[in-house]
């Protein structure tokens, strides 16, 4: 009512509002029909009011003259606009009163079907309305609607269907928002460089014992024979490998020489998935409309030390970890970026959503000399016109939360 309040002492007519000095009276019913279709017609999301008693000439002169007596009843309205415009349009009549001065007030509200126009003829030959005619109030004036009308209806009806409002999207890493933290990659205790140490220290004792023995003149004993016999036996039981203490010299020089390719998938799931931020993109829908069959494209610089890992590394000991049902987002290169791409599905309104089922991997090392960097997002929907482009600005931190680690690799397929 305050609303309704400030539009009688202050506003002047406008799309949304007119004044009345008198109550339409049976024989001016054309007039409020006519009235009614200009104002449900007109290009407003706005509830539209005609207020009756008062016809203003200033902000200190309203014109108010108010309505003697009973309103007409409301149903008289509603049931006239009910049997003659199409298609069916509620309206509310009811007074209001202004230091004792009743008004009445024509309320027509959720006018979401135009354009509104006669379902029959009505009136006499002197005031008549035709059947299929419509009008449209433009500021102060009435008009019939003509084509251009007609197409900015239709227009709009299209423009309905398409998401028109904004989101915020928001880069998360390790739960820091627009932040990526750097790891040492120094600090990373690798598997391969771990091994390639156990073989070094095995093969510098196993030299020693060697030469010693062929200093006594036993050049003809296997001292490989002389190590523990059981590693033999628990291999040939458990089918694991047999531990670097057992391997003759040779094959501990083959296993040095390998030991990066043979560790080379406990390297990258070290290096790319335990140390490696976990990254997601939050996004949060201000519309009031599902964002439908969405998908995202990120574009991340190339800079040295930053690696935006193309797929999950499993743990090679544990090869089963991997979630199943789940997909990651696809990782490719071009000149100057890394390109991801996803399928993120519909995106509800008024709730802060991850899109990444399965959080994108950005292994950043304190290699990265910037402060910041952009990412590039394009966000594309089935309802979406246009694509929406949002910059996001990351800014690079530093910390302990994820330097040194330690490796937390296992014996299981080498030895001791």
């Amino acid at each position: 009512m305050d609303e309704l309040l400030d539009l009688i002492l202050y506003e002047n007519e406008n799309t949304r509002l007119d004044f009345k000095r008198d109550e339409y009276k049976k024989d001016d019913y054309v007039s409020l029909l006519k009235d009614v279709l200009s104002m449900a017609n007109a290009f407003s999301e706005q509830e539209r009011f005609i207020i009756i008693g008062l016809k203003p000439k200033s902000i200190d002169d309203r014109g108010l003259k108010g309505i003697n007596g009973n309103l007409t009843d409301a149903a008289t309205f509603q049931q006239l606009v009910y049997e003659n415009i199409e298609p069916e349009l509620s309206i509310d009549y009811f007074s209001m009163f202004i230091e004792e001065t009743q008004l009445g007030i024509i309320k027509i509200s959720n006018c979401i079907n135009p354009p509104y126009l006669m379902k029959k003829d009505y009136g006499n030959e002197k005031q008549k309305l035709f059947k299929g005619e419509g009008f449209i109030r433009k500021g102060t004036h009435q008009t019939r609607l003509v084509r251009a009308d007609f197409d900015k209806y239709i227009q709009n009806k299209v423009d309905e269907k398409y998401f028109n409002d904004d989101i915020k999207i928001t880069f998360i890493a390790n739960n820091l928002k627009n932040q990526i933290e750097l790891v040492s990659f120094e600090d990373i205790q690798r598997p391969s460089q771990i091994q390639k140490e156990k073989i070094l220290t095995i093969l510098e004792k196993k030299r020693k014992a060697k030469e010693k023995y062929e200093s006594m003149g036993m050049r003809d004993i296997d001292f490989d024979s002389l190590s523990n016999s059981m590693d033999y036996v628990n291999a040939a039981i458990t089918g694991g490998g047999i531990p670097y203490r057992s391997r003759s010299i040779e094959t501990l020089e083959k296993n040095l020489k390998n030991v990066e390719s043979t560790y080379y998938k406990n390297d990258l799931y070290e290096i790319f998935e335990k140390n490696s931020s976990k990254c997601n993109i939050s996004i949060f829908n201000k519309g009031h409309k599902y964002i439908e069959e969405a998908s995202i494209i990120l574009k991340i610089p190339k800079l040295d030390g930053l690696k935006v890992v193309d797929q999950v590394h499993s743990d090679p000991n544990n090869p089963f970890e991997f979630i199943r049902g789940l997909h990651y987002p696809e990782v490719t290169e071009d000149k100057d970026y890394f390109v991801v791409k996803d399928d993120v599905g519909n995106i509800k309104h008024q709730l802060d959503q991850e899109l990444f089922s399965i959080p994108l991997r950005i292994f950043a090392s304190q290699k990265i000399k910037h402060k910041s960097f952009i990412i590039y997002c394009e966000f594309f929907a089935k309802n979406i016109k246009t694509l929406i482009k949002k910059d996001l600005e990351i800014e690079i931190t530093t910390g302990d939360s994820k330097l040194p680690r330690k490796s937390g690799f296992g014996t299981s397929l080498t030895g001791n």
